[in-house]
């Protein structure tokens, strides 16, 4: 039925072809005169008709040369399906003997831990026989302002720790008492870190004047809390990967760092005077003048000063003007509270 419904439709298309042509004949001559065009016309047609069918046999070659592409492609895919299939296949004769090996190489899993065990072991030895001398040196660096240096040997101190505590971490029945031992040896690198952690402390709640006399011990700060931020993150992929947590792991000095500039900044913002109200009627004029000069020079220092020692990524202007906007608010309505009471 489909069949005969096309002829019925290639005889009414032809027939409608006719029609359009005979209308175009008399349109076309309609006055004598244009019968002397009827070359003219004929050569235009033919060469309307030239280009129309090199269009329809470039579309056509187009069209092939496209579906040849796509049956090479799907010959390449069905040659490399085939070849997957033949590895598969042979993979999954292969791996029942897989197995059997497995339990063949037990007993060098266990040799090759014993090894590696061994080989930490050894390369850090002159740690864990050197560990109070390192720790006392640590302790003199402090003494002595040596920030850098004291961290160095703090790292490395770290590094012997965390590298003995996971290969204990890797063994398979973990002894307590191994652990526990080695916790002991170790246990006064987490007083050293605290200490150093104190020093930045002092160092950065006194950023706006340190700047001014030794900027070199905020850089030496901030360089080490940058360290200290790119160990928290290997410690937290190692983590990730391995599920050993490393002790004391993250530390975030780079958000305790903020958090002793903001304090500072409050500590700044509350110790400007206020006068009393029966005293100065304008009190709180004067004191936002007054919190208004000094948030100006901070501001300034901050400006020429800080930002050339911090890190861009810091954005340390903007985060001080924020810092100084939070706590003037805070502290003014503060005093509103209590001057109104």
């Amino acid at each position: 039925m489909n069949e005969s419904k096309g002829k019925i439709n290639m005889k009414q298309l032809d027939a409608d072809a006719k029609q359009v042509a005979i209308k175009h004949l008399t349109n076309m001559f309609q006055r004598p005169g244009q019968l002397e065009k009827v070359e003219q016309y004929k050569r235009t047609l033919v060469r309307k008709k030239a280009s129309v069918e090199a269009l329809l046999k470039s579309g056509m070659q187009s069209q092939l040369d496209g579906a040849r592409i796509g049956l090479n492609q799907l010959a390449v895919c069905l040659q490399e399906a085939k070849e997957v299939e033949k590895s598969f296949k042979s993979m999954t004769a292969i791996f029942p003997e897989v197995l059997e090996l497995w339990g063949k190489l037990n007993d060098v899993r266990d040799e090759n831990m014993k090894h590696s065990q061994y080989v930490t072991a050894r390369e850090n030895l002159k740690h864990i026989f050197t560990v109070p001398e390192s720790i006392q040196k640590t302790e003199q660096w402090i003494n002595e302002g040596k920030l850098l240096h004291t961290h160095q040997c703090l790292r490395d101190l770290e590094n012997s720790r965390d590298a003995l505590l996971f290969e204990l971490h890797r063994l398979p029945n973990q002894s307590l008492y191994d652990k526990n031992m080695l916790k002991d040896c170790f246990k006064e690198v987490e007083q050293l870190s605290t200490r150093l952690e104190a020093e930045i402390k002092y160092i950065l709640s006194r950023t706006l004047d340190a700047v001014r006399k030794e900027p070199t011990k905020v850089v030496t700060a901030l360089r080490i809390i940058e360290r200290e931020e790119k160990s928290d993150e290997e410690a937290l992929q190692h983590e990730k990967k391995t599920g050993f947590k490393r002790p004391g792991r993250p530390k975030h000095w780079k958000k305790m760092a903020f958090e002793i500039l903001e304090r500072s900044v409050a500590t700044r913002i509350e110790g400007t005077q206020v006068d009393e109200k029966e005293d100065n009627k304008l009190w709180l004029v004067r004191y936002l003048e007054i919190a208004r000069q000094l948030i100006l020079e901070d501001l300034r220092v901050v400006k020429t000063l800080c930002q050339p020692c911090f890190p861009p990524k810091y954005h340390i202007v903007d985060a001080y003007v924020r810092m100084y906007h939070n706590c003037l608010s805070t502290r003014v309505s503060k005093i509103i509270s209590i001057k109104v009471t």
